[in-house]
């Protein structure tokens, strides 16, 4: 239970911090930059990981979750319960975005600003990296990993802001989407990361094997 809660926690402070840098960002013009707003995403999610990777492993990412049990380090049976924890954390912090902002910002949604089918392949692309980039750096630098997984984080929505909306993570989009009441082409951003997820646990295994 305790693992659950910690997961929750982090998905909180990602939802929270992350996409509040993107209201930020709306709400002042431009103030806080693309760049400013990856930096602080992936700074969250190295912190994240540090404070409570040894607890719950800090996912925040259904997508990561369903990596990871394809990769057999979880059993399937704790998805479910993961991926209440991160909907609990991730609609939380949207809902205190809410409450401190209103509704005037789009409370952070990823909106893709190109066509569809572009966005779509690079969310998969994106999501294959980081999933890449999470297990070689967990298996290889164990120490080094949750700043090498947080860089990454950060060049990806840096990479795929302009673009896709460089979230790389179902909860992340559908928090913001459901309280906003907006869906429009967000059918990518819950399918594409577990594509991407999916098919590098696949490679990394073959690799391995």
């Amino acid at each position: 239970m305790r693992k659950y809660f910690a997961e929750a926690i982090a998905t909180f402070c990602l939802l929270l911090i992350g996409t509040g840098s993107v209201i930020l960002d709306h709400k002042t013009a431009g103030g806080v930059s693309l760049l400013g707003i990856s930096l602080i995403t992936g700074l969250v999610v190295t912190i994240m990981i540090l404070l409570v990777g040894k607890m719950s492993g800090a996912h925040m990412n259904p997508a990561v979750t369903l990596a990871l049990i394809a990769k057999k380090e979880l059993s399937f049976h704790e998805f479910a319960p993961y991926l209440l924890a991160q909907a609990i954390g991730a609609f939380a912090g949207t809902f205190t975005l809410s409450l401190i902002f209103g509704y005037n910002y789009s409370l952070g949604e990823t909106i893709p600003s190109i066509q569809i089918g572009y966005a779509f392949i690079i969310e998969v692309v994106l999501s294959f990296f980081l999933l890449l980039t999470i297990f070689y750096s967990s298996d290889r630098f164990p120490v080094l990993a949750p700043w090498i997984i947080g860089l990454y984080v950060a060049i990806g929505i840096f990479l795929g802001g302009n673009y896709s909306g460089g979230s790389m993570n179902p909860i992340r989009s559908l928090s913001p989407a459901v309280l906003n009441d907006n869906y429009a082409g967000q059918w990518i951003f819950f399918t594409a990361p577990f594509i991407g997820a999916v098919l590098a646990t696949i490679i990394y295994k073959n690799k391995k094997a």
